[in-house]
């Protein structure tokens, strides 16, 4: 549906020039939910405005459903973008028109009649359960709310992409969920390609199918979004990770030399990484039993990524420095990747 062929942004100022893209390729499938993620400045926002030429890039080619869009005239770029659907952090509505005007709006060229309007509008605010808002101004309505009423318009003219950038930064985590679960709804519904910029790990890892990592302008890393999750690569792909999980305090806890990650002669402090294939195997147990190993555990998280069960634990092993080697061994045999963090 969607496709980057080496696109790069320059902006140029009269100091400097910002090289906010760097030659990124990517290919997205029609139907998916693809998220690119990356912390403040990476080039996130610029990419996915490139896609609808809202920023036109100054190297690459972009392909959406077929259509070169750079090489597009003004008539058929406007034809193409009310293909393309977008959502905003700040919802971008209009305040002087009610929630019925907002979503019509992207209608008034369409060609409807007003009885079609009316069915389409009523229609859209029925899938997005703000049927009871029609009549409402955006004043009276909650962040949530309004981020519906933007959903709503940006599938006013049937598209076939639906571009999010950052759509749930503004939200607070209960009201995220709901907005999340309703573009899954809405993707598999309506069979749409949703594109997702976002700088929050736990929003990718709820929703979407494939990943992009950025930093610097740059795609450092792209998978499937289990793989992303049980095999990070790139630096800033394992700090994302980490934002998500409080694996980060251990190793402030043993910088600080915590009482809690301290250890004696004859201990080792480890991480082991479970994947989708170990997360049920009586690992730990088998380590004490068989290898003579005690194991101590001081912190562990298991979460399940789409039905793939994802763990970490932090575990201090006590033994022979031979029996703990072998216990290590055993993790490793059994597809457990093993950190040593203290030893």
């Amino acid at each position: 549906m969607i496709e980057l062929r080496h696109v790069s942004k320059t902006f140029e100022t009269k100091k400097l020039n910002v090289h906010a893209v760097k030659d990124v390729s990517l290919h997205i499938e029609a139907k998916e939910i693809f998220g690119v993620i990356g912390f403040s400045g990476a080039g996130k926002s610029t990419l996915i405005r490139c896609i609808n030429l809202l920023e036109r890039p100054t190297s690459g080619e972009i392909y959406v459903d077929g259509k070169n869009m750079g090489a597009l005239n003004d008539k058929e770029l406007r034809a193409m973008r009310k293909k393309i659907g977008m959502i905003f952090q700040h919802f971008n509505l209009m305040r002087s028109r009610t929630v019925f005007a907002n979503v019509a709006f992207p209608l008034k060229d369409s060609g409807l009649n007003k009885q079609e309007v009316e069915a389409k509008v009523s229609e859209l605010l029925q899938l997005v359960d703000l049927s009871d808002k029609r009549d409402a101004y955006p004043s009276e309505l909650s962040g949530g709310q309004k981020q519906r009423v933007a959903i709503a318009r940006a599938l006013a003219n049937d598209p076939k992409v639906l571009l999010c950038d950052e759509a749930t930064s503004a939200l607070d985590p209960q009201t995220t969920g709901s907005i999340l679960k309703l573009l899954k709804e809405v993707n598999q519904r309506l069979g749409i390609t949703i594109v997702l910029i976002t700088h929050e790990m736990a929003v990718i890892k709820e929703i979407c199918d494939r990943v992009a990592v950025m930093e610097d302008g740059a795609i450092q890393e792209e998978g499937n979004v289990v793989d992303i999750f049980a095999h990070p690569k790139a630096q800033v792909t394992k700090n994302f990770i980490h934002t998500t999980s409080s694996l980060s305090k251990i190793y402030e806890m043993i910088e600080k030399d915590s009482p809690i990650t301290r250890i004696k002669n004859g201990q080792m402090l480890v991480h082991l990484k479970y994947g989708t294939s170990n997360t049920k195997e009586a690992l730990l147990s088998h380590v004490s039993r068989e290898l003579h190993v005690e194991t101590s555990i001081i912190y562990g998280n298991v979460e399940v990524i789409h039905d793939a069960p994802l763990g970490d634990l932090v575990v201090i092993l006590s033994g022979s420095k031979a029996d703990i080697e072998q216990a290590i061994t055993y993790f490793q045999n059994n597809g457990v990747a093993v950190e040593v963090m203290k030893s």
